[in-house]
């Protein structure tokens, strides 16, 4: 797959290399990936230990974190709950799809020889002994796919297991190819994941299917919505009406699709209250403002055209807001690859 020679690929190779080592010299693995997990996350680390255990049937390998009821068992297993006692011998770690630790999921570094991250979001914090990280992908599940791809080859190729759910990776933090991150090298990839004989309706059928529930929550969105003068557009959803349609929080970003192509609207933002943590969960969007330059002025981060953050009251809503109005329009061009 990697067949150009300048320093990018030079780089990028170099840590496939030094991941793809440890993998195979692993005997015991654990896969680890943020909290809230979306496709991509679940999709990156199911895939990478579907692939794992086809060519290293020998291996223990995990995968951990919090489960989703949007997501389990519908589309992936429940996630693995291990006992103490399995950090207490020597295991190999890979973190997927986060950024910093405080978001990785079941986080349990205990032991570990060897730290691996892969991930696709703005270095933000360096926590690995080995970090394979690029912003240009569309996904973690785009990252790990041509990792697996180059270091593989023939000898290791990729399984139809494995591909079905980085499939389902790449097309959920692509929007389904319509963000600005796709890259021609995306598509090669994707197409890549078809030829192993996957079924791409049925995978979109289990991933956009619409709960009654959820179909709700879409409809109370369309009726409270709000857009500011600047065009941005917003909605908020309380804990109230979480319980009243039975969803977690990270499912109110159900509504974004609602609004990404409405004319006049020039970014999106979603505030959802996180009862549990006496906060507010923000998520930003936008096809041409760079929304990451808000999240972090609210502590929190993400990419270029899709970031979030966190408010502690709705008091602060009104200044984030206004930040996002004032916001430059930048070139939504991703790289190509």
């Amino acid at each position: 797959m990697i067949v150009r020679n300048d320093e990018y690929y030079i780089q990028l190779k170099r840590e496939f290399k030094a991941i793809f080592k440890q993998i195979k010299l692993a005997e015991r693995i654990v896969i680890f990936r943020h909290e809230s997990p979306d496709f991509d996350a679940l999709g990156t680390q199911m895939g990478l230990y579907e692939y794992i255990k086809k060519w290293w049937p020998e291996k223990e390998v995990h995968y951990v974190g919090d489960n989703s009821k949007t997501y389990m068992p519908r589309i992936f297993p429940y996630s693995e709950i291990l006992d103490e006692s399995f950090y207490t011998k020597p295991y190999l770690a890979i973190v997927v799809d986060v950024g910093d630790t405080k978001r990785i999921s079941m986080k349990n570094f205990k032991n570990a020889t060897c730290i691996i991250k892969i991930d696709h979001h703005p270095e933000v914090e360096r926590f690995a002994n080995i970090s394979c990280v690029h912003p240009e992908m569309c996904a973690a599940s785009e990252l790990t796919c041509l990792l697996l791809e180059s270091m593989g080859g023939r000898r290791y190729p990729l399984n139809k297991e494995a591909a079905r759910y980085f499939y389902i990776g790449i097309v959920g933090d692509s929007g389904r190819f319509m963000y600005p991150e796709v890259s021609s090298m995306s598509m090669r990839l994707a197409a890549d994941l078809l030829d192993t004989g996957i079924n791409k309706e049925e995978i979109y059928h289990q991933m956009y299917l619409t709960s009654q529930d959820e179909f709700n929550m879409k409809k109370h969105i369309l009726t409270s919505y709000k857009i500011t003068q600047g065009g941005t557009c917003y909605y908020i959803v309380n804990d109230e009406q979480l319980k009243q349609f039975n969803l977690e929080v990270s499912d109110t970003k159900v509504g974004i699709e609602l609004f990404r192509n409405l004319e006049g609207i020039k970014a999106i933002v979603t505030i959802t209250q996180d009862i549990s943590k006496n906060e507010y969960r923000v998520s930003l969007r936008s096809n041409q403002k760079p929304v990451n330059k808000v999240a972090s002025m609210y502590n929190g981060g993400g990419h270029v055209f899709a970031a979030g953050c966190r408010l502690k009251s709705l008091e602060q809503l009104p200044g984030l807001l206004k930040a996002v109005d004032e916001l430059n329009e930048v070139d939504a061009n991703a790289t190509d690859f």
